[in-house]
């Protein structure tokens, strides 16, 4: 199940459609029979002058050949390379990604996590904004107001680093449309409208194109509060339950967040099931790089061994 969304919310369909979340499941769903494609064809080639042409065309026969010889008595060389492989490098390659697609899966495991998390946190705050009415304080307000700002801020100053290149978040499709629909969630232009509003930018709540980061202009918001009281109110409760809406489906079983990291999980599981079995056949591999990555990844092994 995708996010729906309407005209009126202003939810980008294009960025939240089906093929994003079978492109997720494909990417975990699949990955054995990639992997395993993968083998068959280069095997193939790798042993092709090891053995004579019909056991090289024929992947199974390689494959299973090739697992006697890699755990036989000639093993593995002091620097991990399959020297019974006709082309070592090539194999131990192979096993270099894969180490390092690990990692890349574990880091984002833990991001992606920490941040579903910090999104319901998010939500509740949004939640409160629904409370407001025509009789509270305009300071109360204003408070309230800037209460959601700077828990909004924090969210996206938390996961801003994560999702740099090279980073944990950096690649996760779950994570860039989180924060992107939250975002026009804020400057939505309709929210509002049948209240003489014109979204929540006229009570001056808006995004920073360059930081991304939520600010609020409080003598605009004065100044619609002054002139437009229920209007503003009114406008201040529907943005309440538009944005808290958001936040839950993206958070929702079945959807992007839950998704992914099911997916991530099961690919997870899939590679540390596998990992030493491949090793023995291919070779060790380089231990993955893990620069920009360190924290995400510390924080996925401390909870893996809870």
């Amino acid at each position: 199940m995708s996010v729906q969304s309407n005209p009126v919310n202003g939810f980008i369909t294009s960025l939240t459609n089906t093929k994003r979340n079978q492109a997720d499941t494909a990417d975990a769903g699949s990955f054995a029979v990639q992997l395993a494609q993968f083998q068959s064809q280069n095997l193939s080639t790798l042993l092709s002058a090891a053995f004579d042409s019909k056991e090289a065309a024929d992947p199974l026969t390689a494959q299973s050949t090739s697992g006697t010889t890699a755990s036989g008595a000639n093993g593995l060389s002091a620097d991990g390379r399959n020297l019974s492989l006709f082309d070592p490098e090539s194999g131990y390659k192979m096993m270099s990604v894969i180490r390092q697609r690990e990692v890349s899966y574990q880091t984002e495991f833990a991001a992606l996590t920490e941040m579903k998390t910090e999104l319901g946190d998010i939500k509740l705050e949004s939640e409160e904004l629904a409370g407001l009415t025509t009789s509270t304080d305009n300071s109360n307000i204003k408070a309230e107001l800037t209460e959601f700002v700077d828990e909004y801020n924090a969210w996206i100053k938390q996961f801003d680093a994560e999702m740099q290149a090279g980073a944990a978040l950096a690649d996760s499709n779950a994570a860039k449309v989180s924060r992107y629909e939250l975002d026009q969630r804020i400057e939505s232009p309709f929210t509002g409208a049948q209240y003489g509003v014109r979204g929540m930018a006229a009570l001056g709540l808006t995004i920073d194109p360059t930081t991304k980061l939520a600010t609020l202009d409080t003598a605009k918001l004065d100044s619609v509060l002054a002139s437009n009281k229920v209007g503003a109110v009114e406008t201040i409760q529907a943005f309440s339950g538009d944005f808290a809406k958001s936040a839950a489906m993206l958070n929702a079983d079945n959807n992007f967040i839950s998704n992914r990291l099911a997916n991530l999980d099961r690919v997870i599981d899939y590679i540390g099931a596998n990992k030493a079995s491949l090793q023995a056949e291919f070779g060790l591999g380089d231990a993955p790089k893990v620069a920009g990555i360190s924290q995400a990844l510390a924080s996925y092994k401390a909870v893996s061994r809870t």
